[in-house]
């Protein structure tokens, strides 16, 4: 599979999203668009700006979806950083995250510690979990074309 293939791709995934929903993808879709969401925000700024951004809004999804894709090792990261949150758990809400992130010291030599060895701990498996997702976009690449043959 090319890059531009596949992005023209999930660049349909995305409009499927926007104008559908998010209940309207199919598992490997659900599956691609949460972990995509994950790794893009990572690449941009370390784990938490997936809690700052929207990738977080589903949370609970995602870390479903690691399982899938027998992602422990990443899903250990992420409960590292709920682990911040009241409750361990983030709220859904992005302000809300935003709230309670923004209330952190950004002074807060252990905080910084923990954000960077997620951080660095995350970019070591991040190869690994993009092999993971791989069959995943290939299925979703497959039905797609399977449709098109039809239309």
């Amino acid at each position: 599979m090319n890059y531009l293939e596949c992005e023209n791709h999930w660049e349909s995934l995305i409009d499927k999203y926007d104008n559908e929903g998010y209940c309207k993808l199919t598992s490997d879709e659900r599956i691609w668009f949460n972990v995509r969401l994950l790794l893009d925000a990572v690449d941009n700024g370390g784990l938490i700006s997936f809690y700052y951004n929207h990738g977080a809004d589903y949370l609970q999804e995602t870390i479903e979806d690691l399982k899938k894709l027998k992602a422990q090792e990443v899903i250990a990261l992420i409960e590292q950083v709920n682990s911040l949150f009241p409750n361990l758990t983030p709220p859904r809400d992005i302000d809300e995250r935003n709230d309670i992130i923004s209330s952190w010291d950004d002074e807060d030599k252990d905080l910084n510690k923990l954000l960077e060895s997620v951080d660095n701990k995350f970019y070591a498996l991040e190869e690994e979990l993009e092999l993971k997702l791989d069959p995943i976009i290939r299925q979703v690449l497959s039905h797609e074309e399977q449709w098109t043959i039809f239309v």
